[in-house]
């Protein structure tokens, strides 16, 4: 990667890198001003600011470590799937501009001309992607688990069994499940029951997909690795901005005929982005770090809630089946005046509701003793 190619799309990168910081702001959230140091409880990994972002990009090119890529093919972005690919113990892996691609090609090649696809009702793939599957790709999403994080394998039995006794002899081509749940306060679906559904869909000839896109994260409360989960699915995506910090991106992984030629695809949806290194050079650059770090950043944050918990206008409550979020419930206090107080320390939280914040651990937590953010949420209480 030559220095001139770095700075010709310097603006682009510059815009893209601040796409979650535009987020925070849409959402009311006031970052802190000194972001080198600053500690959030707001995101699934580091949120860079465009400068920062930059800055490590021009590292990494300066350390010869970028290979362009064309088209999304080739270069770092080929050295970023394969690196997933071994990760979810798959074949092969393909780069996607967006987890709404991934999940959309993924369901659309699984499922082939058994046209139904269950999927938890709760699930981004149902609720938050402008029905592309059933628009674009003429799949018919089935929703299980009304306002749930699981459904269960009595239920799926239930559909297979109805779609086969019809008028017309159909058959489930697919199944999703979204693990941890994003609209649930990310809560994991239980592993267990994931292998129960896993061996029933083999053994009757339904494929299945992990939309995985914290999956890294429930891995953590889990102890169950990314490639452990990758063996109950023919498929799974993960985030590349959520954990790995890129501005944007996703990979898909798979076997290898199931991953091979699917650029084509990509290209048809118009994913194929004339150069992709700009993400993929940032999450390769995490991908290693990202289960050690955030290991690292859920036992500080035990230390810090032994600590707050102590005080008696701090309740801490840990969500069931939950993984990196917790809610932190506050007596007598103007809470927004609390979150103020916090920025000013460079600790930033989500806007409160009536009773405190729902609290999101990641690896910034790590730039900072546990018994100083402690001391710093205490001493908020009484500005």
């Amino acid at each position: 990667m030559r220095r001139r190619d770095f700075i010709k799309i310097g603006s682009i990168l510059a815009g893209t890198a601040a796409q979650q910081n535009v987020y925070a702001a849409r959402a009311g959230i006031k970052k802190p001003a000194d972001a080198n140091n600053a500690v959030d409880f707001l995101h699934d990994g580091l949120s860079f600011t465009p400068q920062e972002y930059a800055n490590l990009l021009m590292k990494l090119a300066d350390e010869g470590k970028i290979k362009a890529d064309y088209y999304s093919n080739g270069g770092i972005v080929e050295e970023l799937e394969n690196k997933f690919a071994k990760l979810f113990g798959k074949e092969s892996a393909v780069f996607m501009p967006t987890g709404t691609l991934a999940n959309h090609i993924a369901v659309r090649h699984l499922a082939n001309t058994n046209r139904r696809v269950l999927v938890q009702e709760q699930s981004h793939l149902y609720n938050d992607t402008g029905d592309c599957s059933q628009t674009l790709s003429a799949l018919n999403l089935i929703p299980l688990g009304e306002n749930s994080v699981e459904f269960t394998l009595p239920q799926i039995e239930n559909i297979v069994k109805k779609t086969k006794g019809g008028r017309v002899d159909l058959k489930i081509g697919a199944i999703s499940i979204e693990s941890p749940v994003r609209r649930q306060q990310d809560r994991m679906f239980d592993f267990n029951n994931m292998k129960a559904i896993s061996a029933y869909a083999k053994t009757n000839g339904i494929k299945m997909h992990l939309d995985g896109a914290r999956i890294f994260v429930q891995s953590v409360h889990t102890n169950i690795s990314p490639a452990q989960y990758g063996e109950q699915f023919d498929t799974v995506y993960t985030s590349l901005w959520k954990c790995f910090n890129a501005a944007s991106g996703a990979v898909l992984a798979g076997s290898k005929q199931f991953c091979e030629n699917l650029f084509h695809e990509r290209r048809m949806f118009g994913g194929s982005l004339p150069a992709a290194w700009a993400f993929a050079a940032v999450a390769l650059h995490f991908s290693d770090g990202f289960i050690d770090e955030y290991t690292k950043a859920w036992a500080k944050a035990e230390t810090f809630f032994s600590v707050i918990k102590k005080e008696e206008r701090f309740e801490l409550v840990k969500l069931e089946k939950g993984s990196h979020i917790v809610r932190l419930n506050i007596k007598n206090t103007d809470l927004k005046k609390f979150a103020q107080a916090l920025a000013k320390k460079n600790i930033s939280v989500p806007d409160p509701d009536a009773t405190g914040f729902l609290l999101k651990i990641n690896p910034s937590i790590n730039k900072d003793t546990p018994e100083n953010l402690a001391k710093i949420f205490i001493e908020a209480l009484h500005v």
